[in-house]
């Protein structure tokens, strides 16, 4: 019923977003476009939500494809923004994933007929889960990140408790619950960590092909503020005046509409990073009006900001972290455990105001003490990353297939 709700409540809002729109048309006549020829070795399917779940499997997905080139990877999207960035990935084939409605998780399952199911974090479809459970397609969940106090905390309630228990391993981030959670009857449970580090270290080695030419010839910028929302951009721009700082902002909604509100909004001339030329000038502030390259971005900046604290949580830190930038953000970050962390080391600094981010901009703004905090945080990295090689493992003596090597 909700999943009807939900589909409904999408077919309205095409009137008035793209977002919509492609939600729609990219599912219909799924079973034409799926064009999947007969099997030739084992096939997984991975299914993520948007862009950020993408970014957690692509190094599980490139680690299966080097150790064994023949496994075919399906590869489907929930939201446009991740299916329109990464439709043309080479390692996979990517569609989206049809609606969680009665049927279509049959045929969808008949129709790929996968030998092991992937998700990625949070994902839960209760018809897929059936339907793979029916069928004895072992489902694997990981990077999930638990804890008593969350979401997840639902875990001990029917129905969510009995589609946890259908998979045939779930992968948590952190082992510090694990025994709680066992103590609730699930003995499915494993530890990798998060397959984003293993990800995220490999952006700095892909900056300077992945950086747009028309910033190559420009210098530094102070800050990058990344994944902001209008909170966040109020604290960002009075900052910038008072401290008078080279900054680009990527704001979490790259519409044209609220790109024209940003521009409006901030008191100080701007650029959008498609109207730089490469004349080498050097704007004095950037706003980044695409995605997909925000994770390269930061590389420029001497200290980011990572925004969403000022609301109900954080965007990704990790990818600020890889590239050693020192991180400030707002209250809102006490269910990543690696911003906790770098608060703890005081590689990262919360704000909640304008006030407190001009303090501990100048604070990083001190060279000796963004260096310090920049090396303890890829630092952090480093020391926490191989859960891809976990999670791999896993899946390769997993797939029931003979031909596996």
């Amino acid at each position: 019923m909700l999943m009807y709700l939900f589909v409904c409540l999408i077919r309205i809002s095409t009137l008035w977003s793209e977002k919509s729109r492609h939600w729609i048309a990219g599912r219909e006549r799924w079973e034409s476009k799926l064009k999947l020829g007969a099997k030739a070795g084992p096939r997984i399917w991975f299914h993520v939500s948007s862009l950020g779940e993408f970014e957690q499997a692509r190094p599980v997905i490139e680690k299966i494809k080097t150790r064994d080139k023949d496994v075919e990877i399906i590869l489907t999207f929930f939201s446009p923004s991740g299916y329109l960035i990464r439709s043309g990935y080479p390692l996979a084939t990517v569609r989206y994933l049809p609606a969680d409605l009665p049927g279509q998780a049959t045929k969808w399952i008949e129709a790929v007929q996968p030998d092991l199911a992937v998700f990625v974090k949070y994902d839960l479809w209760p018809g897929y889960l059936k339907v793979l459970d029916q069928k004895q397609i072992p489902a694997i969940l990981f990077s999930a990140h638990w804890s008593p106090d969350s979401w997840f905390a639902s875990h001990s309630v029917s129905p969510t408790k009995g589609l946890l228990k259908k998979f045939k391993g779930i992968f948590l981030q952190q082992g510090d619950d694990l025994e709680y959670f066992r103590k609730k009857g699930f003995d499915n449970l494993l530890v990798a960590g998060d397959t984003r580090i293993d990800r995220s270290l490999e952006l700095p080695n892909e900056a300077l092909e992945r950086i747009p030419k028309t910033l190559h010839g420009s210098a530094h910028f102070d800050l990058v503020a990344g994944s902001t929302w209008p909170a966040d951009e109020r604290l960002i721009s009075e900052a910038i005046v008072q401290l008078n700082l080279r900054a680009i902002i990527a704001p979490h909604d790259v519409s044209e509409t609220n790109i024209t509100r940003l521009e409006a909004f901030l008191p100080f001339p701007v650029t959008r990073l498609s109207r730089l030329n490469e004349t080498g000038s050097n704007p004095g502030v950037v706003i980044v009006d695409s995605i997909g390259i925000l994770n390269v971005l930061y590389a420029l900046g001497r200290i980011a900001y990572v925004g969403g604290g000022l609301g109900k949580g954080i965007h990704n830190t990790l990818e600020p972290m890889a590239h050693a930038k020192p991180i400030l953000f707002g209250p809102a970050y006490s269910q990543f455990p690696e911003a906790v962390e770098m608060v703890r080391t005081k590689s990262a600094i919360p704000v909640r105001n304008a006030r407190e981010l001009i303090m501990a901009l100048a604070h990083f703004l001190q060279p000796a003490e963004s260096q310090k905090a920049g090396h303890a945080a890829y630092e952090y990295l480093v020391k926490n990353s191989g859960a891809s090689d976990k999670v791999t493992d896993y899946i390769m003596e997993s797939i029931p297939y003979n031909s596996i090597k």
